[in-house]
């Protein structure tokens, strides 16, 4: 039976925690540069922008910092080991924290801006961002001068603190989950389907990325076991929330949120029907005549589009516009959802 206390497990195994971490940070290293892109494109307006990209940059870019800061405390020679470490967790925290607001946003959005549901996602997300405070303030760190590396100790401490981290985890994605079955008739269609597929993936995420690294700590093996799994878990949830996102925004029409397009156009004379006409055998046309009114003219056009008719559905609500150039009878709002 394996003494992991014996000092020369303990070395064998920060050995072998040591080349782990730089072997996942090397993946996360070419996993950022190859899929920088999708910022890049943001910024030269390639991309639509949306506020939302900034949590998308703080989840993969503090867990490249840790991963430099990490490279700096363990191949860069003797350094102060409790700053280190502080800053080392406090740039992966922040990385979950990010990955996490992330998804309490998406929560939000598919309840609809319910109360309640914003209140218990926002709760559960505060709560679990105050112990990760919290464990930094209890966190050592000392210098193995074998392996002239800085090492974490008592990261048993952080036990609560990790189980916390999976359970917020795991009731957010629930709530998603349990909001998108709410819409189950639309679950196998456009932007519905792919959320429910991201849930059932990030839900898989979370477990293979945090329930690993839980298990390790409780059994409490020895400093580098409890810490074997830290910079795994670290890169598999910010690969995934990052890709999640990036998935979702290729969508065009929506990014983190969920929402419907509306048009609101008005009409010389009440439209009874809309006039489609097949453009092909996967497009309609359908046609608005349209009237505006400046200086005492009228002008009228036609506004034609042409969508996927498996992805539109179109409705018209007569007299339900609040333009007020024409006359209250002759409105028409056409709203459009995308599906």
């Amino acid at each position: 039976m394996v003494n992991w206390q014996n000092p020369v497990v303990i070395n064998a195994d920060l050995l072998a925690l040591t080349k782990l971490d730089h072997v996942v940070a090397g993946i996360y290293i070419w996993e950022t540069v190859f899929t920088a892109s999708f910022e890049l494109d943001v910024l030269r307006g390639k991309r639509p922008y949306r506020w939302t990209i900034w949590l998308y940059l703080g989840t993969r870019y503090t867990a490249l910092l840790a991963f430099i800061l990490y490279f700096i405390g363990t191949d860069g020679g003797k350094v102060s080991c409790q700053p280190f470490g502080i800053a080392l967790f406090a740039l992966a925290y922040a990385s979950w924290t990010f990955a996490s607001l992330i998804m309490v946003l998406r929560v939000i959005a598919i309840w609809n801006h319910k109360r309640l549901v914003k209140f218990l996602a926002v709760g559960l997300w505060l709560v679990a961002l105050a112990l990760n405070i919290y464990s930094l303030t209890t966190m050592e760190v000392s210098y193995n001068a074998t392996l002239r590396t800085c090492i974490i100790l008592g990261l048993r401490k952080c036990l609560l603190n990790a189980i916390s981290s999976l359970t917020v985890d795991l009731m957010l994605l629930m709530g998603m989950l349990i909001g998108l079955l709410r819409h189950v008739h639309r679950s196998s269609t456009g932007i519905w389907r792919l959320l429910y597929q991201q849930c059932i993936a990030w839900i898989a995420v979370a477990c293979i990325g945090e329930v690993p690294f839980l298990v390790f700590i409780i059994l409490n093996l020895n400093n580098p076991m409890n810490n074997m799994l830290t910079g795994v878990e670290m890169t598999i949830l910010s690969i995934g929330a990052a890709r999640m996102y990036r998935g979702l925004c290729e969508r065009g029409t929506f990014s983190e949120s969920i929402s419907s397009q509306k048009l609101q156009v008005t009409t010389r004379s009440p439209l009874s029907t809309p006039r489609c006409t097949s453009a092909s055998e996967n497009l309609s046309s359908i046609r608005f005549a349209t009237t505006t009114k400046s200086s005492g003219t009228v002008g009228t056009s036609d506004a034609a589009v042409f969508m996927p008719t498996d992805h539109v559905r179109v409705k018209f609500i007569s007299g339900a516009s609040n333009l007020g150039s024409v006359d209250e009878d002759t409105k028409t709002e056409a709203t459009f959802e995308t599906v």
